[in-house]
């Protein structure tokens, strides 16, 4: 009886090994992942330079008080994205303007990097919406 346990015991560890082992190496790939996504993360934070993101859309809205603006996309996404002073913002007409004269509805092309959970607006076109 003693023996058909023990084999119980051996047989029980061994599939649990056996499924577990896979997981443990899919985890540790995640989190080197992780890690380099996280040096990325943290070079963008520390002023070096961080890849640019392009993304089209409509501005929905815009709050030059708070210095943020919601881009949605043709898919209907949503992408809230902060803007400062060093945001370089040009109509379509080749001319430098403020975030302040970009109009609601103005179909838009932003580049912008993610700094820690912020992505904050680094250069826009717009053109402006019909009937302004």
């Amino acid at each position: 009886m003693k023996r058909n346990w023990l084999l119980f015991v051996a047989f029980v560890f061994a599939v649990s090994f056996a499924v577990s082992f896979p997981l443990i190496a899919q985890d540790q790939k995640e989190e080197k992942g992780e890690k380099a996504k996280g040096g990325d993360e943290k070079k963008a934070e520390g002023g070096e330079k961080a890849k640019a993101e392009k993304a089209k859309g409509d501005v929905g809205l815009l709050d030059t008080d708070k210095n943020y603006m919601i881009l949605v996309t043709k898919e209907g996404k949503l992408i809230t994205l902060d803007f400062d002073q060093k945001s370089k913002v040009t109509m379509l007409e080749e001319k430098d303007v403020k975030m302040g004269d970009v109009g609601l509805g103005s179909a838009a092309d932003v580049e912008y990097v993610t700094k820690g959970e912020k992505k904050v607006v680094t250069k826009m076109e717009f053109r402006p919406a019909k009937g302004e």
